[in-house]
């Protein structure tokens, strides 16, 4: 079976911090750029994106935003506020969501320099772009709120969420958040939430702790990695409600959605599990020579 999938993956190898542009096939990989970013105990690669012909990633240890256009081989960097954690692109900038710093850092992209900084909600997490309405929102862990801005990025709204915010995700008229709920331990919930009137509409709640999520647009399909029962939960969006789970053992720590697959790092086993779209079943296992952390297919954007 042949995935026919590139992906960018950030990885430990020999204590070495690396991120590793590889075509998976068959059960295996090619590898065709290794990228060495320092130290392994000296940067933390929170999350990684990727846009036209760079990858961007957070080293929230570090305060930076790094892109690598893996076309010229060439490795940049900008220094952002406090703990960056995730990102977003609209047009020629791009948006970072700053844990410690209470802000967003505002990057012009052509010439990839800090421009702005925008004033958040305590402890933003992630940021997101939605093309649906042309706006801008942040998810403010500490407050269990989400700040909506315009394009313009003035003040709009903010919309309540049932449980301390994650990730966000945009689908039609809609936001999909990832929240934790805390009672003694940790669960997550889904939320539902429509932007029109920024009421939650539905919220599914998982036992125990999701680390990440991922939207399939064109199939309708949230997947969701649950770190405590090691189970990758499959969400139809369109039903707004769980279809199926997976087991998939390890640490699953990433995921990425690619053009017929869903690719999960499991850090504790050193391997990418490819689970079929369609089928929604596990395709295969491929094993690697280093240690996944972050992934991110660079074949859709």
């Amino acid at each position: 079976m042949r995935n026919d999938d590139k992906v960018a993956i950030t990885g430990s190898y020999q204590g070495r911090l690396m991120l590793f542009i590889i075509e998976l096939q068959e059960g295996d990989y090619i590898c065709g750029k290794a990228v060495n970013l320092g130290k392994e105990n000296k940067s933390v690669i929170h999350s990684i994106l990727n846009h036209e012909d760079s990858v961007y990633m957070t080293d929230s240890y570090n305060n930076k935003i790094y892109r690598y256009n893996y076309i010229l081989n060439e490795l940049s960097e900008v220094t952002v506020g406090r703990d960056p954690r995730h990102i977003c692109i609209e047009g020629d900038r791009m948006f970072v969501a700053n844990f410690e710093s209470d802000n967003v850092s505002v990057i012009d992209l052509p010439n990839f320099t800090l421009i702005e900084s925008i004033p958040a909600g305590i402890k933003p997490h992630d940021v997101l772009y939605s093309k649906d309405n042309g706006r801008i929102y942040v998810c403010c862990y500490e407050e269990n709120e989400i700040i909506e801005y315009s394009v313009n990025r003035e003040f709009n709204r903010r919309f309540t969420t049932d449980g301390k915010p994650m990730h966000m995700a945009a689908s039609e008229n809609s936001i999909i958040l990832m929240a934790y709920f805390v009672n003694g331990n940790v669960h997550t919930k889904i939320n539902f939430i429509n932007t029109d009137s920024g009421k939650i509409e539905k919220v599914i709640l998982i036992e125990g702790m999701s680390s990440d999520f991922d939207m399939d647009y064109k199939r309708n399909m949230l997947y969701v990695i649950n770190i405590v029962d090691k189970k990758l939960y499959i969400i139809s969006t369109t039903k707004k409600e769980i279809v199926k789970f997976i087991f998939l053992g390890g640490y699953p720590e990433d995921l990425t959605v690619g053009e017929n697959h869903v690719y999960v790092t499991n850090s504790k086993k050193n391997q990418i599990i490819s689970i079929d779209s369609n089928s929604l079943k596990i395709s295969q296992i491929i094993n690697l020579g280093f240690s996944p952390n972050c992934i991110k297919a660079i074949n859709k954007d």
